[in-house]
């Protein structure tokens, strides 16, 4: 075969198909390495959410050889640091993941939520006001931004900002905003009217994102007393 193509430019139509052949072997390995990459997230993402954060670890690291310029990565990462308590490196990987995708959401919200967490209330409220821009009907954001004025020692601010939240909403949100106010202010059956009213509109499934969030800060819906025993 080489003897046939022997002559001044018998070697070019080999260059160009051995250059052809590399492109195409390029492209499947991409390809090969993006479902790697998916498959690894997947059963990271499965691991996180059953609590088996090591594992979870694992899994991203292995999605993050296959294929290094996935937000999700990062993304991912910074939440098991956040749900270890490690903030300021959820932080980096959340700041990691919206410099690979500026335009990346879940990073966005996962960065307002870790400094909320971390106690840096200004910064998360400034966060969750870029987020409000993107999103203006977020009933979600908007609990947020309650939450930061409220741990920021603005309880007066917060108030005012739970009196704006859309009434009745299509989540919980304004329940739960204004019984983490009552739970601030120490008026816990205050706090559990709220609790027991949002059942009645809302169900498990809806209230349980807003619970969880009040649980991380310690605002705690109150529990009853057995019987016999006062609070």
């Amino acid at each position: 075969m080489w003897r046939l193509l022997s002559g001044a430019n018998s070697e070019e139509p080999l260059r160009q198909l051995f250059t052809a052949f590399c492109v195409l072997l390029y492209a499947g390995l991409s390809v090969a390495d993006q479902r790697t990459a998916i498959a690894a997230l997947e059963r990271a993402t499965n691991a996180f959410n059953q609590g088996r954060f090591e594992e979870a670890a694992k899994q991203v690291d292995a999605a993050a050889r296959a294929d290094p310029k996935k937000p999700e990565i990062p993304n991912l990462r910074g939440a098991i640091f956040t749900r270890q308590k490690r903030y300021e490196e959820a932080e980096q990987q959340f700041t990691q993941a919206l410099a690979l995708d500026p335009k990346f959401y879940p990073a966005k919200l996962n960065l307002a939520e870790v400094k909320l967490l971390d106690g840096k209330y200004a910064e998360a409220a400034q966060e969750y006001r870029a987020l409000k821009e993107v999103d203006p009907g977020s009933e979600m954001v908007d609990f947020k931004l309650v939450l930061c004025a409220l741990l920021g020692g603005e309880q007066t601010k917060a108030s005012g900002m739970v009196d704006l939240m859309k009434f009745p909403g299509k989540t919980p949100a304004y329940y739960y905003a204004r019984a983490a106010i009552a739970l601030k202010r120490g008026e816990k059956e205050v706090a559990q009217k709220y609790f027991e009213n949002v059942k009645k509109y809302y169900s498990e499934e809806q209230c349980r994102y807003f619970a969880q969030s009040l649980k991380e800060i310690d605002l705690t819906s109150p529990t009853p007393s057995p019987p016999g025993q006062t609070p």
